[in-house]
């Protein structure tokens, strides 16, 4: 059942009428983003935005609406004579309508290269230890694929995971790994929606080469009060949301914590002896609370707080005397929102928003020495580095007609880096410190268009203007972006996209530790920006009857400008002061791949098969005698399947198969041994000259729903994680082999991590 609060119109000379509003969930208050409103008889329709908001014309009040979204019994509105301006449509969530008869509809209205997820689905499949996992459920479709195992780290499309533009509630956040990169930082109980772009890019977005993560958090339920808590292996969560005014205001704060914190009692210190411990520990805050001002006129914000400690550290214990030696990482994101939405009117729709993020990586070296009726020696050395953005945006949408929409705006940034500031007080240097920041000003004017020339053909063109300022130099770059749509005859529709984007930040990882250290850093005069260029054609096909949906994607990119570093550089002290001489700069990329993906959104069985096939190649001068060369993780073939079963009432089965050609890896071509060199002395010859073997995986799960004896809604989630025991690389180990004492050849043996792991877990809302 749906119904109507308030709604408004608005005759023009030739008595058409103007239709806006908004569209939200009748239980919880939450606007629904991408909602169809459509006009009954002439098919004609739009939808929401990303604030639930649509406006729709119609030929005069005898056309009724309906409005309608995937899980949701649609709504109709057939009499127009006692509404207002503006009009609040509530849809009620129907779970038989969403698993038997109706399916999303974003395959024509989402852009060449784009895909919207739903949290349902996410949350429903398959994860390592039972940690559903947002980034990971995107590498199981089309032209996504992962890095090691168990990574969260995305590569899209030939690029690199620095190379990801990844916002929450349109805040950056730098860093989204937890664990070392085993699973992201965004709380899956506390999101509405994902969407990924990797080609046809909205100007609306810009600053990094291969994609876009576009997460929104959820609002909170404006009705009641309620939440839920999780209990799983790794982490705990609670989540709660409720009312601040009735049917108006409301809030949501979600908390997760790692519980591997706890490994660090079962390794205590003892009074004598010798001994090592490893502490980790983690945690995510969000929060959000939004306030409708009036009926045109609403304020949102929104904060993200997340933080990894790591510690590895050497101890003993003797006649009196404690010494202990300790390596540290430590690395989080902080984010804030303030954002306003106004409804100008019945035509045009705006939001304001000011932006803060800030990310912070650390290493620390501590070691104290502890002597009875002596002064202890307690000497550190900590290195840093982070980036702080302020910012604001805005945005205004104009509804010209329904063939014809406006997206325009601008977006000013104001980037500080922090690259490598070391506080010491080793060698009776107690303020061995340097807090220089290098401060950076954004600026980018863009227009999107939305345009149908007819019926069946749409054109979006593009263009956002960036401008980059720092230090002495200034970048000027125009981006144009163009995406075509032409529907054919029996459900087939043809795509097409453009995009050119320039990437202004470079992030310079430390290879002797790894573990999350890294740096983000602006464009100089000596590393300029980089920049791509992509072409894509894509084909799809509806298949009413059964429910399914084919889709064929097939691009092209070429990125200049990149970077890469000397073998063996480690970023830290000194030497980071003059990181813009010491990359290999000036690089290429080129990337083509074909895309495949057919799925399945109705019925009790869903789901959905991708294929891709695909090559990234880069050339440095000072690499491979500047030969093109295949990027690191480079996988020529990469294919899923994601299915699900409704089993009765209460259960669920899911599975998740995953096989990708292994990365490349360089491999050395002899080794170097003498009597005094400690060891074997590595030879390589070529970048990326070898293959890491295949990594595939079967992960199985099923989940019940439960009622508690006090009517409460739970569920039970159990499942295998490498179900048949795949023993996939997470890197080679390098010896020689010996033969009377003298090497005779090179021996590589590959070290794997995850086992299978079974998991069971628990929700319960409340």
């Amino acid at each position: 059942m749906a119904f109507l609060f308030l709604a408004g119109m608005e005759a023009t000379f030739s008595q058409k009428l103007i239709i806006s509003g908004t569209v939200r969930d009748e239980a919880t208050g939450e606007l629904l983003v991408g909602a169809t409103v459509k006009d009954s008889l002439s098919q004609t329709g739009v939808q929401t935005n990303a604030y639930g908001f649509f406006s729709l014309e119609i030929p005069s009040g005898d056309h009724p609406l309906t409005v309608s979204f995937v899980g949701y019994s649609p709504c109709y509105i057939a009499d127009f004579t006692s509404l207002k301006y503006p009009l609040e449509v509530r849809l009620k969530q129907d779970y038989l309508l969403q698993e038997v008869t109706v399916k999303e509809d974003k395959m024509k209205t989402m852009p060449i290269g784009g895909l919207s997820m739903s949290m349902d689905k996410i949350k429903s499949m398959p994860a390592l230890l039972g940690e559903v996992d947002v980034l990971k459920a995107l590498s199981f479709t089309p032209g996504v694929s992962t890095g090691t195992e168990g990574s969260a780290g995305l590569y899209i499309r030939g690029g690199t995971p620095d190379q990801n533009l990844i916002l929450l509630d349109e805040v950056p956040v730098y860093n989204v790994t937890h664990l070392g990169g085993f699973f992201s930082v965004f709380n899956p109980s506390s999101l509405k929606s994902v969407e990924l772009y990797k080609g046809a890019f909205p100007a609306r977005y810009g600053g990094r080469l291969a994609s876009v993560i576009d997460l929104t958090m959820k609002d909170g339920n404006n009705q009641k009060f309620g939440g839920e808590v999780g209990i799983g292996i790794l982490n705990q969560n609670l989540t709660l949301e409720g009312p601040i005014i009735g049917n108006k205001a409301s809030f949501i704060v979600s908390g997760r914590i790692s519980t591997l914190g706890l490994s660090s009692l079962l390794q205590p210190k003892k009074s004598s002896g010798y001994g090592e411990t490893r502490e980790y520990r983690f945690y995510d805050l969000n929060a959000k609370f939004n306030y409708p001002i009036n009926k045109t006129d609403q304020i949102y914000f929104s904060v993200y707080n997340g933080f990894d400690h790591f510690t590895y550290s050497e101890w003993s214990a003797n006649g009196g005397r404690e010494t202990e030696a300790a390596l540290g990482n430590n690395w989080g994101n902080t984010t804030a929102t303030i954002r306003y939405s106004k409804v100008f009117s019945q035509k045009l729709f705006a939001r304001f928003a000011l932006l803060y993020s800030k990310y912070t990586s650390e290493m620390t070296n501590r070691f104290d020495d502890i002597k009875l009726n002596v002064d202890p020696v307690k000497l550190f050395r900590n290195t840093n580095a982070g980036v702080v953005d302020l910012g604001g945006k805005a945005q205004f949408d104009y509804f010209l007609n329904n063939r014809s929409t406006l997206k325009f705006g601008l977006d000013v940034t104001r980037h500080s880096f922090s690259p490598f500031v070391t506080e010491s007080n080793y060698n009776d240097a107690p303020n061995d410190t340097k807090k220089d920041k290098l401060p950076a000003t954004q600026l980018d004017l863009y227009i999107d268009a939305a345009i149908a020339i007819t019926p069946t053909l749409r054109f979006d063109p593009g263009l956002r203007y960036s401008t980059y300022q720092v230090e002495d130099r200034t970048f000027l770059n125009p981006e144009p972006r163009l995406g075509l749509s032409w529907d054919l005859p029996a459900n087939w529709t043809l795509k097409g996209g453009y995009t050119m984007m320039n990437q202004y930040v470079h992030l310079l990882t430390n290879n002797g530790f790894g573990f999350g250290y890294d740096a983000w850093l602006p464009s100089t005069a000596k590393v300029v920006p980089s920049r791509s260029n992509q072409i894509s054609v894509g084909v799809y096909k509806t298949f009413p009857r059964p429910g399914l949906d084919l889709s064929v994607e097939v691009y092209t990119t070429k990125m200049k400008n990149l970077i890469d570093y000397p073998d063996g550089t480690n970023f830290t002290g000194l030497l980071a002061e003059s990181w813009d001489d010491i990359v290999i700069k000036n690089g290429k990329g080129r990337v083509k791949g074909i895309e495949f993906m057919l799925s399945k959104k109705t019925g009790k069985f869903n789901g959905w098969f991708s294929y891709t096939l695909s090559k990234s190649e880069r050339r440095f001068s000072e690499i491979n005698d500047a030969a093109w060369f295949p990027m690191k993780y480079d996988r020529r073939h990469n294919l899923s399947i994601t299915a699900s079963y409704v089993l009765g009432k209460k259960w669920k089965l899911n599975t998740n198969f995953i096989y990708q050609t292994g990365h490349a890896v360089t491999l050395p071509e002899s080794a170097f041994v003498t009597d005094d060199s400690g060891g074997p002395r590595f030879i390589y010859d070529k970048r990326n000259n070898g293959r890491m073997p295949a990594f595939h995986r079967l992960d199985l799960g099923a989940s019940k729903s439960l009622v508690t004896p006090h009517k409460r809604k739970a569920e039970l989630r159990l499942g295998l994680y490498n179900a048949y025991n795949r023993s996939n690389p997470l890197y080679l180990d390098l010896k020689t082999e010996q033969n009377l004492n003298s090497p005779t050849r090179i021996v590589i043996k590959q070290v794997s991590f995850l086992p299978i792991l079974p998991y069971i877990g628990y929700t319960l809302k409340f």
